[in-house]
């Protein structure tokens, strides 16, 4: 089968903002859909100065542009004067999918709500996305992924070693790219209902509904009546799923489940160096090593400190015992596994890599990503492939109608 980039005739309006509704116009544009960026002439989407943000990595690059608007055309449009609402219109008509993420009562203000777009394009997938759903009390209120899929969720509470311990803020775009995976399957879907129907739809998701489907082990246990009151931090936690120190100061994360403890625990204790460990009494089944849980995890720690992570990664690998390596964000780019795996790819310009999006299509190509666009870099194109003469889309310039 020859490969081939399966939304090569996919038109898609990106008509949001920041980072979860742009990103999954991003996926499909990987998967070959030409992609057309909405913003606003002079200063363009907001996401732009993200890299400005106290705190964050410092670079020469717009790094949070280059991945979440890579292999996009931008067309800079003022949406808000009549003669920019009715171009956008005319590029609806001929789209297969329109992305917004914008606040519910701008959507009103400017015409973008779901019926405004299926009345110029009823085939059209309309795919919207909000903070906290399109419905209820809390519907209009605005968000980001730090507060309605981290806070709001439950998971920025959940991920603290005691309700004493300060809650830990996230990394930018951590939920909004997560988020994005599911408003592109719902695209996805509806697409595929279209082909059957003939007919557009809307679809949807939320940066609260895919916070709580990602804590959805804590908040089933809530539901189900559960003790919420538990929390598993360090000094709790069995010997067999805690964060080690090793010699060079490298950190890592064993693993080993409950229902296969008894099968590796020589198998550890060997690794270790201490077989004398699989006849201590203490430790000699399930329900001892559990109630001297606190002196094996001292034992472990100390085994642990005396060599260094390369030397624990290769040894229990020969051993058949999962654990993690605590990376940071540096290391992948250099990652063996990362590059093995393919989930870095390089721009078209040979400007650098860009990290992939987190799925494949047999037998469907990813396009090879392009340098994200300047602010209205590609307006004239764009239009010009609607039919606007060149004198005209000069004059829609110079008014400051399109940038």
């Amino acid at each position: 089968m020859t490969e081939q980039s399966i939304f090569s005739d996919l038109l898609v309006i990106d008509c949001a903002s920041f980072i979860a509704g742009p990103a999954a116009g991003t996926i499909l544009a990987d998967f070959g859909a030409q992609v057309i960026k909405i913003e606003p002439p002079g200063s363009g989407d907001g996401y732009r100065k993200l890299k400005q943000l106290p705190g964050v990595p410092v670079c020469d690059a717009n790094y949070p542009w280059r991945l979440t608007n890579r292999s996009k055309k931008s067309l800079a449009v003022d949406l808000k004067q009549p003669e920019g609402r009715a171009l956008l219109d005319r590029l609806v008509g001929r789209a297969d999918v329109f992305i917004t993420n914008y606040p519910l009562g701008v959507r009103e203000t400017l015409r973008l709500r779901y019926s405004d777009i299926s009345e110029v394009n009823p085939k059209a997938i309309y795919a919207s996305f909000t903070p906290y759903g399109e419905t209820g009390p809390e519907a209009a209120n605005s968000g980001y992924d730090a507060t309605a899929w981290w806070a709001r969720s439950g998971l920025m509470d959940s991920v603290r070693d005691s309700s004493d311990t300060p809650p830990a803020v996230s990394v930018p775009g951590m939920g909004d790219h997560m988020s994005a995976c599911s408003l592109y399957g719902a695209i996805v879907t509806a697409l595929y209902q279209r082909q059957r129907t003939g007919e557009g739809c809307m679809v949807g998701s939320s940066l609260m509904a895919n916070g709580l489907w990602s804590n959805g082990f804590l908040v089933q246990a809530a539901l189900d009546g559960a003790d919420m009151d538990v929390r598993m931090d360090s000094s709790k936690r069995s010997a067999f799923t805690q964060i080690y120190r090793c010699r060079d100061d490298r950190w890592f994360l064993l693993t080993i489940l409950p229902q296969v403890q008894d099968a590796a625990w020589p198998r550890l204790a060997r690794c270790l160096h201490h077989e004398e460990w699989i006849e201590d009494p203490r430790f000699a089944s399930a329900a001892s090593r559990y109630q001297h849980n606190a002196e094996l995890v001292a034992l472990v720690r100390a085994a642990i400190a005396q060599q260094d992570w390369s030397y624990w990664q290769a040894s229990f690998a020969q051993s058949g015992i999962t654990c993690g390596r605590v990376a940071k964000s540096a290391d992948q780019v250099d990652d063996a596994q990362v590059a093995a795996a393919g989930m870095l790819s390089a721009f078209s310009d040979d400007s650098g890599r860009t990290v992939d999006s987190p799925m494949y299509v047999g037998g469907a190509v990813k396009r090879r990503p392009s340098p994200a666009p300047g602010i209205g870099e590609h307006s004239a194109e764009i239009l010009s492939d609607l039919g606007i003469s060149a004198a005209m889309i000069k004059d829609l310039q110079g008014r400051g109608i399109i940038g």
